[in-house]
């Protein structure tokens, strides 16, 4: 069942709850919150810096935690990265924290699509031959799905950007 944002709230309330009791109380800092397709981001800091502001009293080290919209899941983020890169790792396999992999899934295409365009763009970004370029361009076509590993990570963005362009969608892969 789809969660709203009090919902999701006072669910990552509970969780830092339970996560953090010995800390003296900690506090959702509401103002900060991020909502996204997917769910909620949700920064915390320790009620008592909240009140204070002495820098002795603060949390140090804590990451924000995510709520899953669709289930109310909980999960830590890695804040090595932006928000929109953990969002895209989420919708992709469900883990905020997953790391992408120097490949692209091909999910489809709009009418119109430049096939020849696409082979030739796989070719430029993956090192794969006229045929295996091919033959992933047409599972595409027919809705079977294509996995091209490229180069390296910035080949896959830039595979994905081309395939746009001509009219194909792919996403980068995560693993994780």
């Amino acid at each position: 069942m789809p969660q709203s944002l009090a919902q999701a709230e006072e669910i990552a309330r509970r969780h830092l709850s339970s996560q953090l009791a010995g800390s003296g109380g900690v506090r959702i800092v509401s103002e900060a919150t991020k909502e996204f397709d997917v769910g909620w981001i949700f920064y915390y800091q320790a009620a008592r810096f909240l009140e204070t502001a002495d820098i002795g009293d603060s949390l140090v080290g804590n990451a924000p935690i995510f709520v899953a919209r669709s289930d109310g899941k909980v999960i830590s983020v890695a804040y090595h990265r932006p928000l929109t890169e953990s969002m895209a790792a989420y919708r992709f396999c469900g883990n905020p924290n997953a790391v992408e992999v120097p490949e692209v899934e091909l999910t489809g295409c709009r009418p119109g699509a430049l096939a020849v365009s696409a082979i030739q763009l796989i070719r430029q970004h993956a090192p794969v031959g006229l045929v295996a370029a091919k033959r992933m361009v047409e599972d595409c076509l027919a809705n079977r799905r294509s996995i091209v590993s490229t180069h390296d990570i910035a080949s896959a963005r830039l595979l994905v950007q081309g395939l746009a362009s001509v009219g194909f969608v792919g996403e980068v892969r995560y693993d994780g």
